[in-house]
């Protein structure tokens, strides 16, 4: 069976961003495959815990990803500073294929794929393109390891998540899949303080939770648990027709967000200040100022520290997203720069210094250890139908179905962008509903 097949059907998707479905990716014919261990999002070390703990699978994972995509060189690029990582990887690297090693500085967002693209091969990504059009292939390190799992005939169905921040026992956890973000947290010791919130990821680009009932799903990579007064939390909590109101009373056009932005140093036509003037001057129907939107990451540097007025580009560029898809405008922004801007090499955000800015220096894990498994402890899993890009799956048991665990649960529909999901663990199916399947240890 090709390994496209197989990760398919163990429903491997990304496991350091949206879930894109890895047995697409498979699918495709590189010159160049890079595995992402830069993990530059502050106070998260998951995959920095994961890279230790499974070296060797996951190099085993890039060998296999390279011959199915037919890749001549295959890179594993980590930070510089990982030391104990690099050191634990280094005899694996040297087998046949040889995987070469590179080593990133500590900048914020290094572990960008456009932005890793370019600092492992010297190559830009088209505006609004991907690695592939360049002939390259990223995939995170987790997903990596995920793939050599699916080749032993494991699917997914557990995570590694960074729990952090207002905790007792602040660590890397082994949980299934489904588990309640309150349950991770119980386990992990419990919140420090009553009054708390929850970001799902990093502190950068994470999203708030609704509630501290939502599941942790096949993307999820951390749990970072604040006051509620923390600046984090209020500024997301803040209603985006505010944010247009701080653009038009605020914003001095100072162009620091523009000059900071990871995707306009790399050459791309993204300029966060003519999108907040544009808002000012109510001049953001222009389809210039518009599709830039196509053309942001979301990092949120513009935000998080380039601002000096604490304005946030990024959700006005969320708004300009979610229009572009609402009324499907045009992708105008097509262009390959045949260079980056002479400020690249002096611009980027150095990761501690971010860190600080965001007040979370005092949440700072070490950056190797040992994850603990929280797996026999979860009695009760909740688990979504969407978890990757694409279409939900549909279920496919019934209530008070007994199910083991890598049983398929969910299936995708036929013809769709999608990937597979499973029992965690054996168990009961105690409710189904068509967004999610809720199963109980027997």
């Amino acid at each position: 069976m090709a390994l496209a097949d197989i990760v398919r059907d163990c429903g491997v998707v990304g496991a350091g961003g949206a879930g894109f479905p890895t047995h697409v990716k498979v699918n495709s014919r590189v010159e160049v495959l890079i595995a992402n261990g830069a993990e530059c999002e502050p106070i998260l070390v998951t995959d920095q815990w994961v890279m230790a703990q499974h070296p060797r699978e996951i190099c085993e994972g890039i060998r296999a990803v390279g011959e199915a995509v037919g890749a001549k060189r295959l890179v594993f690029a980590t930070k510089h500073k990982y030391h104990e990582v690099i050191r634990r990887f280094k005899p694996f690297l040297n087998l046949d294929p040889p995987i070469e090693l590179f080593e990133l500085g500590d900048f914020y967002p290094s572990g960008d794929e456009q932005t890793l693209v370019h600092e492992v091969t010297g190559r830009i990504v088209p505006e609004g393109g991907i690695p592939l059009h360049v002939s390259v292939l990223v995939q995170n390190v987790s997903t990596l390891l995920n793939v050599q799992r699916a080749l032993r005939g494991k699917p997914v169905t557990l995570k590694h998540v960074t729990v952090a921040g207002e905790v007792h026992g602040p660590g890397v956890y082994i949980v299934p899949i489904g588990t309640r973000a309150i349950d991770c947290i119980s386990h992990a010791g419990g919140a420090k303080v009553e009054d708390f919130a929850i970001i799902d990821g990093g502190p950068m680009m994470g999203r708030l939770l609704l509630s501290p009932f939502e599941p942790i799903i096949k993307t999820t990579s951390a749990l970072l648990v604040l006051k509620k007064d923390h600046p984090l939390v209020q500024r997301r909590s803040t209603p985006d027709m505010a944010e247009k109101r701080f653009a038009l009373s605020v914003c001095c056009s100072c162009r620091m967000c523009t000059d900071l932005c990871p995707r306009h140093l790399l050459g791309h036509r993204i300029e966060p200040h003519r999108a907040m003037r544009a808002v000012a001057n109510a001049t953001e129907n222009d389809i210039h100022v518009l599709a830039m939107g196509y053309l942001c990451c979301l990092c949120n540097v513009c935000e998080a520290y380039a601002c000096p007025m604490g304005l946030s580009p990024r959700r006005i560029f969320e708004q300009f997203k979610a229009r572009l898809a609402r009324e499907k405008l045009p992708q105008i922004y097509k262009a390959r720069p045949e260079k980056t801007l002479d400020a690249y090499a002096w611009s980027k955000v150095p990761k501690e210094r971010l860190t600080a800015r965001l007040m979370l220096s005092q949440y700072v894990l070490p950056p190797v250890g040992e994850p603990v498994s929280l797996v026999e402890y979860i009695k009760t899993v909740f688990i979504p139908m969407k978890q990757h890009s694409g279409v939900p799956c549909i279920p496919i048991v019934k209530e008070d179905q007994h199910v083991r665990e890598g049983e398929c649960i969910g299936i995708v529909p036929e013809g769709a962008l999608g990937a597979p999901i499973h029992a965690p663990f054996d168990g009961v199916v105690r409710q189904v509903e068509k967004d999610k399947v809720i199963i109980s240890r027997s």
